[in-house]
């Protein structure tokens, strides 16, 4: 012992100047049992660091071992104020004092949840409660408490709540169950089953650090209602974000919600912007106490969300409620540069690469092509989604080094890339298209979930997530959407463009050959231009799989066919036009009748049923990149027959497209040309009428048919 205690005077006075060492020192007294000491380390360790909630809270939980209760819960509360974050501290606090927590005051009793009940609903499920308790700390940090009651109507709701995920960073959360109830008939029953899974979509290759506490209600009834409080605190030392702080939920649900209550607690001198959201019965109260600021938002009686076909994005569907830290989109732009800007740089390598790529090249389009295509053949998509690197990119050289990258560590190195060649550009944070837009303010990070680069001088985006594609390929995903254009000195908010008919053009030639039954060969050339492109490229490229490919992408137009020949053309070249000849036989092509065949001109057929199914809507439809189809089909007349009634054809035009059918007659041969243009991304639903209407119009053109007579029975 003496000899221990020689070593460990030695030991505390090798730091007796550095905190954490004199906290180790402590702990080792404390194990000797020389409590004096151990207290005399652990004040000197607060002398030096008064600050330091780790140091703090270790004396706390000394002196709880040495007896001083008293002592010990006003140095624990000394530590939890230094960091409100510190989940342990605050579990020991609370096991030694119970008291409600601040935001957990904000939950409805059980029983006024109960009195929420209503007997029609008409859905499968009825939000009673969904409450969410947001706190940010003057560190950044923050903590999350969130209630939802549902009632389960039938069985349908009851299949569809016998799991609750909560979503949690284990790295930097702590998730704390409060509770996990069943009301049934005046009884409460508690799910006693849960498990953890980890998050991503390996079969799109991103991978995330999240994982998932599953909570399990096997026993699920209608008539039940399911109630689950939980929190979700940061644990982490610091807010790996400094102190900006970003926030987007939906008001509305696709079932009826009895109360929706959102609630921020901030600190009184820090400022957070809000949107106003478009939800006639939300109020917003804000109050501020002992220099706290607190924001409440609450809805009652918000109907179900009427989902639609073809809808847009959810954004422009639902009410939603936007809170930032930043004011304006330049702010978030500049803020993000200076979170990335370290990060892209060339190493000695990729500037090689670069000057061997364009070298010589003095057409700027050439430049950006060469550059592009390096990039797309040389890394592979793959988002590791971990912590920080949800938002910061790698740094460039290890994206090559890796040869792989997610959309941001792809869109960063063809930036750089791009800079390395002297030619100006800029990163662009995307909010894809099924997401929806967002042009109002405020702004943050929330909203966007994709990133690209951008060529100012010839308005040209590079998605470099789209293997397969050309620069005239832009996906339909980034078009007509919201982007932020960041570069060093310049933040911007737009618009993405949407490519007009021809720029996603299909030309279809197709020469048909008719046996008297109604079957048939036929030989058909396809052309593709545009983001239908880069799918027929990756779908075809191995050579042992093109025809039962084939096959199966044609069944759906013409049902039995059946491939005996084919050809590709240059499908290793992604800015060429995609190219194929095939040649099948098909168990039915026209239709056999009294009259003999009934023959269809073109494979589009009821264009109402595809676009404008329902007679009206209440949202806008989104129709996708805006299209053009010609189809050149020859029809060769089989023997015994001849042309009986040789269609009008004609023409339907309108500001959403347009489609002309021809019909020519010569020897035994029938050609028609049909040219179908959809001009129109989106048709709002004060259009939607206009347009079924040409619709409609267009059927009464396709639908007819010719008819060849003979061929008697």
């Amino acid at each position: 012992a003496d000899v221990a205690t020689r070593e460990l005077e030695a030991y505390t006075r090798l730091g007796d100047d550095h905190s954490r060492w004199l906290i180790r020192a402590a702990g080792l007294w404390d194990a000797l049992g020389r409590d004096d000491d151990a207290m005399g380390r652990y004040l000197a360790a607060m002398a030096l660091a008064p600050d330091d909630a780790d140091v703090r809270g270790a004396y706390g939980r000394a002196l709880l071992r040495s007896g001083e209760p008293a002592l010990a819960l006003e140095a624990l509360r000394e530590a939890l104020v230094l960091r409100p974050t510190d989940a342990a501290t605050r579990e020991l606090l609370e096991g030694l004092e119970p008291a409600e927590r601040t935001d957990e005051a904000f939950a409805v009793p059980a029983n006024e949840l109960l009195r929420r009940v209503s007997e029609e609903t008409g859905y499968p499920t009825r939000i009673l409660e969904e409450l969410t308790v947001n706190t940010v700390f003057e560190s950044g940090l923050g903590s999350s408490f969130h209630q939802i009651a549902t009632q389960i109507v039938d069985d349908e709701g009851a299949r569809s709540f016998r799991t609750y995920s909560i979503v949690f960073d284990p790295d930097v959360q702590r998730v704390t169950v409060r509770a996990a109830l069943v009301h049934r008939n005046g009884r409460v029953l508690e799910a006693t089953d849960s498990f953890e899974q980890q998050l991503g979509e390996p079969a799109y290759r991103i991978y995330y650090d999240t994982r998932a506490l599953v909570l399990v209600f096997p026993d699920i009834e209608p008539g039940d209602v399911v109630e689950v409080r939980y929190r979700v605190d940061d644990v982490a030392e610091r807010n790996q974000f400094d102190d900006y702080y970003g926030d987007l939920v939906f008001l509305q649900n696709d079932v009826p919600t009895a109360h929706v209550d959102y609630v921020l607690v901030t600190p009184e001198a820090r400022t957070f912007y809000f949107n106003e959201p478009a939800l006639e019965s939300l109020t917003h109260e804000t109050r501020v106490e002992s220099g706290t600021r607190v924001d409440h938002f609450h809805a009652a009686d918000v109907p179900a969300i009427r989902t639609e076909d073809d809808m847009p994005g959810m954004t422009e569907v639902a009410p939603y409620l936007h809170v930032s830290t930043f004011r304006s989109w330049e702010d978030v732009g500049h803020w993000w540069w200076g979170l990335i800007h370290d990060q892209l740089y060339a190493d000695e390598h990729l500037r090689e690469v670069v000057h061997e790529l364009v070298d010589g090249v003095t057409d700027l389009r050439e430049r950006v092509r060469r550059i592009y295509h390096w990039v797309i053949e040389n890394t592979r998509y793959v988002g590791l989604e971990f912590g920080i690197h949800g938002f910061l990119p790698y740094r460039v050289p290890q994206i090559v080094q890796r040869g792989f990258g997610d959309c941001k560590d792809k869109a960063s190195l063809i930036y750089t890339m791009l800079r390395e060649a002297g030619i100006d550009a800029r990163l662009a944070l995307v909010r894809t298209r099924h997401n929806g837009a967002i042009t109002d303010l405020p702004a943050s990070l929330a909203v966007f979930d994709h990133a690209i680069a951008y060529v100012p001088e010839l308005d040209l985006y590079l998605d470099g997530t789209a293997e397969f594609s050309g620069l005239a390929d832009f996906p339909d995903m980034d078009q007509g959407v919201t982007v932020l254009l960041v570069g060093p000195d310049s933040a911007e908010l737009r618009r993405s463009p949407v490519m007009t008919p021809d720029q996603n053009r299909h030309d279809r030639t197709m020469s048909v050959t008719l046996a008297a039954d109604g079957s048939g060969t036929i030989e058909v050339d396809e052309t593709f231009v545009g983001p239908v492109a880069p799918w027929f490229r990756s779908q075809f490229q191995p050579v042992g799989t093109r025809e039962e490919r084939l096959e199966s992408w044609f069944r759906a137009v013409l049902p039995g066919t059946d491939v005996s020949e084919h050809r590709f053309e240059a499908l290793a070249d992604f800015d060429a036009p995609v190219r194929f000849h095939f040649e099948a036989a098909v168990p039915q092509l026209a239709v056999r009748d009294a009259d003999g065949l009934r023959v269809r001109g073109s494979v589009l057929d009821d264009l109402v049923r595809s676009v404008a199914r329902t007679e009206s809507r209440d949202l806008a439809t989104d129709l996708g990149t805006p299209q053009h189809y010609v189809e050149d089909r020859t029809i060769h007349v089989p023997a015994g027959f001849s042309v009986g009634d040789l269609p009008a054809g004609g023409e339907a035009r309108s500001e959403f497209g347009a489609l002309s059918m021809t019909y020519s007659s010569e020897g035994r041969e029938v050609r028609v040309r049909t040219d179908f243009t959809v001009s129109r991304d989106v048709v709002s639903a004060a259009d939607y009428p206009a347009f079924r209407a040409w619709a409609a119009e267009a059927d009464a053109i396709v639908r007819q048919r010719l008819v060849l007579v003979g061929g008697g029975r």
